[in-house]
Formats: structure tokens, C-alpha cells, sequence
């Protein structure tokens, strides 16, 4: 039997973090200064800007967190603060309340952002979506079911994949997986109902970040009502 290493334990003189990825989503946010696009349009009296908010809730959503509890652990992290450019972050109560009332407000800020992220130059030269070998850029259109059995939430019912849950449905620009449009819906909402809206948004980003001509793919399910 081999004898066991001994590591040798040392104490650094920083800290480290499980959250290192915060770093590029803060310099996203810098890139598209997040702030001027928010705070003007949205003012406070007084607390915490509610581009600090955002930035803050976002970045939750990139770590796969979307309860506002979540945020507790960002207010005692030194690392958060430095990499998303916060300049407060608010408790989870303050992140609730601000939500509450500002949400629906909120809601055409999501494609501002995205447009303005997906719309970034990076050395000099646009975003490669992916193109076709055609030249056409794809839009991929497609519902998918999210398995909610055993469970009581709001909109859960019988899905086409014969199990209770929701059926989002999903927009995606050019071969390389980026993501325009996600809206949660009903598990018993049929694919093509109500998806010309997704659709008009979504053929307004892809037009406002690429000029390439595009191409929108759907399954036969959504031939009904499309």
C-alpha cells in the first residue's frame, strides 16, 4: 500500500471565491454600463439604485439562483461587490419589495439588456451567431416540458410529455445556443398558441444584432394558429 502524500497547508493572503464567473457577467454589465441604461429611467428618492437591483438579481440568475433569499449570501461577500461594481446590496426583504413594484415596469428592460449584450463588438468585430452554411442565420423555435409532478405551483398541469409541469417555450439565434426568448408557460398551453408574440420579439433582437438574413425553424407543432 502506497503511503500517503503530505500536502502542505497554507493560508493565503486573499480570498478566494466559488463565484469566480461574476467577474465576466460585472464586466458585461460595465461594457454596457448598465447603470446609465437603468438609473435615469428609473430613479430613487433614496437606498439603493435600482441598477444595484438588477445587477444583483442577475447575477443570481447566472449562478442558477432565482429566489431572493439567494442575495444574503452576495452581502457579506467582499468578491461580489468588487466584480459586479455594486455599490450596496440590498437584503432579500429590499429585493422582494423592489421587485414587487417595479416588475412589471421591468419587464421590456430584459430586452434592452439583451440587445445590448448580444450587440457588443469583441476585438473590433460583431458577435458570430453561427450562420448556416447557406449565410442564413437560424432562429430556432421549440417548446420543452419541465417536470412538476407531486407538486401544487401555479400553471402546473397535464403536459404533452404525459407528466404535470409547464411547457416553456424557447427562441434560439444562430448554431451556437444563444438564447433570445425563454417564457414560462402552462404545461397544457399548446406550442403554437400565443407564440407569434415570443416570435415578433425575438425576430426584433435578432434583427437589431445581426444584419445576416435569417432563417426561423419550427417543428410541426406549430403550424396550428402560426
Amino acid at each position: 500500500m502506497a503511503e500517503p502524500v503530505e500536502f502542505v497547508v497554507k493560508k493565503l493572503p486573499y480570498d478566494l471565491s466559488s463565484h469566480g464567473g461574476l467577474a465576466l457577467v460585472g464586466r458585461l454589465f460595465k461594457r454596457i454600463n448598465l447603470p446609465a441604461m437603468i438609473d435615469p429611467q428609473y430613479p430613487v428618492r433614496g437606498g439603493i439604485a435600482n441598477s444595484d437591483i438588477i445587477k444583483c438579481y442577475l447575477a443570481l440568475l447566472t449562478l442558477g439562483k432565482n429566489d431572493f433569499e439567494a442575495v444574503e449570501g452576495f452581502r457579506s461577500q467582499r468578491f461580489a461587490h468588487q466584480a459586479l461594481g455594486l455599490r450596496a446590496v440590498p437584503s432579500s426583504a429590499t429585493l422582494r419589495q423592489r421587485f414587487d413594484a417595479m416588475g412589471t415596469q421591468w419587464s421590456e428592460l430584459a430586452d434592452q439588456i439583451n440587445r445590448a449584450v448580444l450587440g457588443l463588438h469583441i476585438n473590433g468585430a460583431p458577435i458570430d451567431f453561427g450562420a448556416l452554411p447557406t449565410g442564413h442565420l437560424p432562429l430556432d423555435i421549440d417548446t420543452f416540458v419541465m417536470d412538476q409532478s407531486d407538486t401544487a405551483k401555479e400553471g402546473v398541469s397535464w403536459t404533452y410529455a404525459g407528466v404535470d409541469g409547464y411547457c416553456p417555450i424557447a427562441l434560439y439565434l444562430g448554431t451556437r445556443g444563444y438564447c433570445l426568448e425563454l417564457d414560462l408557460r402552462a404545461g397544457s398551453q399548446h406550442s403554437a398558441c400565443e407564440s407569434e408574440y415570443n416570435i415578433e420579439r425575438a425576430l426584433g433582437t435578432a434583427c437589431a444584432v445581426s444584419s445576416a438574413p435569417l432563417l426561423l425553424r419550427a417543428d410541426s407543432g406549430f403550424a396550428r394558429g402560426t
